[in-house]
């Protein structure tokens, strides 16, 4: 089984060499690394690749088609068995056996999504590093009980070529991987989220490339969600086995509304939080209302608010440690009684826009159109 691992490089290498390195330091012999640059040829990329030579191709044509285009542009020219797409700020595990793992995997699976977690250098990245978290925990979840998922994190995820030009590669739109992924399930593709397989991903640390990803990200779900929600809602019946993943998803706001209602204080709105927590890829749904349902919980005393967040605690950090996630009591109030909040109203925002038909000004490639940082 040949292993084709294709690194999309834009602007800078970042973590380039260091894949390089590590993919050439496994012990799996039937492989290939291709860097594929969209735009320039910088002198940061052209310094950066220079001590690869002979060790790895690296392909550019100078066009800027974004990160969609450009990959399927150059997929469709090779001849492989499994496709290893890795973003340039992944970085990989030093594992020389992390390639014959993945073999295995994908023996058994049409698309294995690597764990990813946050390299931490700022409060920034340390917030997004719990949302990782959740994603990480719904994705095993999903991988576990129904071997299926919705949507991929294109950043580090293998696919079969065949099944890859079966669905016509990537479309150009803004949300590729997470489209992808939709596309993927409709086939009923095998999908795989293997803690063995965990890699770190680095973040925004500043408050600008924070704002800057959120209104990408917050973008990504409303589309995925106008997309693909009526079709995941419709493959609950044709596959049964979603129903206990959801229940499991959704495992915390049940815990949490037994709670209440032993100690005789049930109020939808002390399960909004929780339930809004646990659904974060979903957060203009169940999360609209999370700044009204922490005011009551506030209100009501140190009684609710303490419940509230023990058993969040207690999920996340059992979760973290199942998954191999670092996790800080801290940190993780912060996000809960803050930055959650916050990402609702943004994600909120944005679904208002969307209804609205106004024009959202991309700052990243599609569909030859817009340049693309993806980072």
């Amino acid at each position: 089984m040949k292993i084709s691992v294709i690194v999309p490089i834009y602007k800078n290498a970042k973590f380039f060499p260091d894949i390089v390195g590590k993919i050439l330091a496994n012990d799996y012999e039937d492989k290939e690394i291709i860097g594929v640059v969209d735009g320039e040829m910088t002198a940061e990329i052209r310094q950066a690749i220079a001590p690869l030579t002979g060790k790895v191709n690296v392909y550019s044509t100078g066009e800027h088609l974004g990160k969609a285009q450009m990959l399927n542009k150059f997929v469709k020219n090779i001849t492989t068995d499994v496709i290893l797409f890795l973003d340039n700020d992944i970085l990989l595990p030093t594992d020389t056996s992390f390639l014959s793992k993945l073999a295995k995997e994908m023996k058994a699976y049409d698309v294995v999504e690597m764990p990813k977690e946050v390299i931490v250098k700022s409060i920034y990245s340390a917030m997004i590093s719990y949302e990782y978290l959740n994603f990480a925990i719904t994705c095993s979840i999903l991988s576990r009980i129904t071997k299926r998922s919705p949507g991929v994190i294109g950043s580090a995820f293998a696919v079969k070529k065949e099944l890859f030009d079966k669905l016509g590669g990537f479309r150009p739109v803004v949300h590729e991987d997470g489209d992808f992924g939709a596309r993927a399930f409709r086939l009923q593709a095998r999908y795989s989220y293997n803690a063995e397989l965990k890699v770190k991903t680095d973040m925004p640390n500043t408050m600008a490339e924070w704002l800057k990803q959120r209104k990408r990200w917050a973008l990504i779900n409303v589309l995925w969600f106008k997309d693909n929600f009526l079709c995941l809602m419709m493959n609950v019946f044709k596959r049964p086995a979603l129903i206990p993943a959801f229940f499991l998803i959704a495992l915390p706001s049940i815990i949490l509304f037994l709670l209440f209602f032993m100690l005789r204080k049930f109020n939808l709105a002390l399960l909004l939080p929780f339930l809004y927590m646990n659904m974060q890829s979903y957060q203009f749904v169940s999360g609209i209302l999370l700044w009204f349902s922490h005011a009551v919980m506030f209100s009501q005393g140190i009684v609710s608010v303490s419940l509230g967040l023990l058993v969040s605690i207690v999920i996340f950090f059992g979760s973290a440690r199942l998954l191999k996630f670092r996790f800080n009591v801290f940190e993780y109030a912060l996000y809960y009684f803050l930055y959650a909040p916050v990402l609702v109203v943004i994600t909120v925002g944005m679904f208002i826009l969307q209804l609205a038909n106004k024009k959202i000004e991309l700052d990243w490639k599609i569909e030859n159109e817009n340049a693309a940082d993806r980072n």
